[in-house]
This record gives C-alpha cells, structure tokens and sequence, in this order.
C-alpha cells in the first residue's frame, strides 16, 4: 500500500489546498492512483486494518475537494475513454451546484411552454400557407419556420439534442450553469421569430391581393384562375381582411358565375365595405329583387363619399325604382347620377328607358339620352351591351312604341 501513500497523500496535491487550486494533470493523476488502489484492495485477500484506515483518510480527503476537482476536470469527458464502472465514485464527481442552477426548473418550464406555443404557432401558419394549395413562397416559410421550431425541440427535449447543446455551448465557453437559461433563450427566440411571423400575416395578405390585382388589371388578357388563388390565398392568411371577397365578386361576375359573386359580396357588405353595396345591389336587381336592392343601394349611398361610387350607387337605385314602376323616384336618381358624371352610358340609356315607360311625351329629350347612351357605351361591359341594341333601334326607328 505504498503507492497510496506516495501518490495520493504525498505533496503532490497541493499543500494549502484550501486556497489553491491544483492542476488538471495532478487531479488526473490522483484519480487514477485511486484506480490503482482499488485494483490493489481488490487483488488482496487480507488488508492490515492501517492501510484500510489510511485508504479511507484519503478518500475523504478527496471528497473535501469535490469542488476543486470538478472546477478543473469535466469528469464526463473522461468516462468514454475510461470507462469507470459505477463503484468508481470518485470519477462520478459532480461539480458545486451554482446559486442560479436552483432555477433551472424554471427555465425548463419556460421552454417546453416556449417551444410548444412556438409548435402551435407554425402548424396554424402552416395550415393558412398551405390551405390554397402548393406554392413556393408558402413552402418556403412553412420549411423554415418547421425546421427552426423542430430544430429546437429536439436539442431542448431529446437526450441527444441536449448533449449537442451541451457540446456547443462548451465550445463557445458558456458556463454550464448558464446552460438552461441559453437554451430558453434559444426557445424563446423562436417563439418570438413565430409571434412576428403571425403578426405579418395580415400583410403577406396584402401582397397576395395587390398579385390578385395585377392578373386581373395588368395582364391582357386577365388570368381569373391565377387571381383567383391569389385572392383566397390572400383570405387564408387574414380571414377578417374583406377586400379579396369583394374582388373575387368582381372576378366571379366576368365569368357569369353569379352565384359565387353574391356569396362574395354579402360577404363584403356585412363588414361595411361600401363598394360592395353597388354590386351586390346590382346583382339583387338582375336576380328581380328589386326591393333588397333599392334598400342595400340607399345604405350604400349614406356611406360613400366617392363620386365615382356615388354614380354607379345612384345608376342602380335608379334601374331598381324603374323596375318597381316608381319613375319619378327613378327619374331623379339618374340625372343626379348624370350630373355626377355626363360621360358614362348607363345612367343616360336608363333614363332614356324611364322616360318611355313614363310616357313622356318630349321626344327630343328621349332621343338625346339614347344618342348619349350610344356614345358613350361599350360593347364590353354586358349591361351596356344589351342597351347599344337598344338604343340603336329607337334612334333608327324614333319614338315609336
């Protein structure tokens, strides 16, 4: 039992060690002479009773610097390349606990709650992204936002992942007693990049509106399917944005799919969006109901300041009166919509109708709103359309029911 006494009791741990710190090397080589020692103990069939109070001595001496050694050493890194076995306590040392290791349970919590929310949020951006079908801008956040969120809960929650964590940070020369707090940073990061992703959706909806827009306004001809995936992809993303349903309306109108346009439009009108009043007055008034229509129309009227909007407002209160034979009513609304714009067709091949069925007996004027009815119509707008033949019959023919 020499080598007990030479090697681990000798000067070569530092005398003083309350105050010093010793070296890697001579903690390294004190546990492996405590190795060796207990190869001794266990190759001896009989121990002299002062060896084994000395070895004992030693050992609790050596438990004294727990600290010291756990300071200096990172025992586990030595357990792949010696494998200790599980009675080898003393290279299962574990180090001081620091004052901010007694919140790790803490931050452990903070981060399963950070990475779940964080987990929430992307499947809920996923779904909105992915609901209109494939496309690149959409697989592209869902991917990257997946894999940073995956990424994250693996290394946080897996065993692996937190010794790759682990591996990292003592790289980067964090002390592990900082080592939870990192990673709920981490987590935390994460939720924040998910929490302000979530927020911009309601402007990623607007941009897939404005590319709804430019199929319709800017190509020629227009590509309505292509529109129309932008505007619902638009409403996927912001379900409370109303725009995209007033312009799908539009679109669904073009391609004679009345029954779509309406849906799009009720859908506009009941969130006030005042344009939308005119065409869902206007689809009221070719699907007969005339009554619905005149009442959305004066509602629309109260609402809109717009000229524009204002003319077609009161062109259409002014068909729906005429179709409910209330021509007076009829009568003024259209040429308070001709005084609001003298160049549109409408309002003038309207009054020129009213004027007729009123039995107005100035044919001069009649044939007037006919001529500017004709002038100013266009064969691509389907209303106007139906009354250029309309119009040139009673111009050819004059005044003649």
């Amino acid at each position: 039992m020499r080598y007990v006494s030479s090697k681990v009791g000798s000067s070569r741990w530092p005398k003083g060690h309350a105050t010093r710190t010793p070296s890697k090397e001579i903690v390294l080589e004190v546990l492996t002479a405590r190795d060796t020692v207990q190869a001794e103990l266990s190759n001896q069939s009989q121990i002299p009773i002062g060896s084994l109070i000395k070895v004992n001595d030693l050992d609790n001496r050596l438990k004294q610097e727990t600290n010291k050694i756990t300071t200096v050493v990172d025992l586990t890194e030595w357990h792949s390349i010696l494998n200790p076995k599980v009675d080898a306590w003393w290279w299962f040392f574990k180090p001081p606990k620091h004052r901010w290791d007694y919140f790790d349970w803490l931050w452990k919590i903070l981060t399963v709650v950070f990475l779940t929310s964080s987990l929430s949020l992307t499947v809920d951006i996923s779904s909105r992204f992915l609901s209109g079908g494939p496309e690149t801008l959409g697989a592209f956040v869902t991917a990257t936002q997946s894999v940073l969120t995956l990424l994250a809960g693996r290394s946080a929650l897996t065993k692996p992942g937190q010794e790759s964590i682990k591996r990292a940070l003592t790289s980067l020369n964090i002390p592990n007693y900082l080592w939870e707090e990192v990673s709920c940073g981490i987590a935390f990061s994460i939720l924040l990049i998910s929490v302000t992703f979530r927020l911009s959706l309601p402007q990623i909806a607007v941009i897939y509106k404005n590319l709804g827009d430019r199929y319709i306004f800017e190509n020629s001809p227009p590509e309505f399917a292509a529109a129309i995936s932008s505007y619902k992809r638009a409403l996927f993303l912001n379900p409370d944005y109303v725009e995209p349903h007033y312009k799908l309306g539009l679109v669904y109108e073009e391609l004679q799919e009345n029954k779509k346009a309406l849906s799009e439009y009720k859908i506009a009108v009941q969130d006030d969006f005042e344009v939308a009043y005119n065409n869902l007055g206007r689809m009221y008034i070719l699907d007969k109901k005339y009554y619905q229509a005149s009442s959305l129309l004066l509602r629309g009227l109260d609402l809109n300041e717009n000229d524009e909007v204002r003319y077609y407002l009161l062109k259409n209160l002014g068909w729906a009166r005429l179709k409910q034979n209330r021509y007076a009513e009829a009568k003024r609304h259209l040429q308070d919509a001709i005084t609001l714009d003298k160049e549109k067709a409408p309002a003038y091949c309207l009054l020129a109708q009213v004027l007729e069925e009123a039995g107005d007996n100035n044919t001069a004027i009649i044939m007037n709103n006919w001529a500017s009815c004709l002038g100013y119509s266009s064969s691509y707008n389907i209303d106007e359309d139906k009354w250029i033949d309309q119009a040139r019959q009673r111009l050819e023919t004059g005044f003649n029911k």
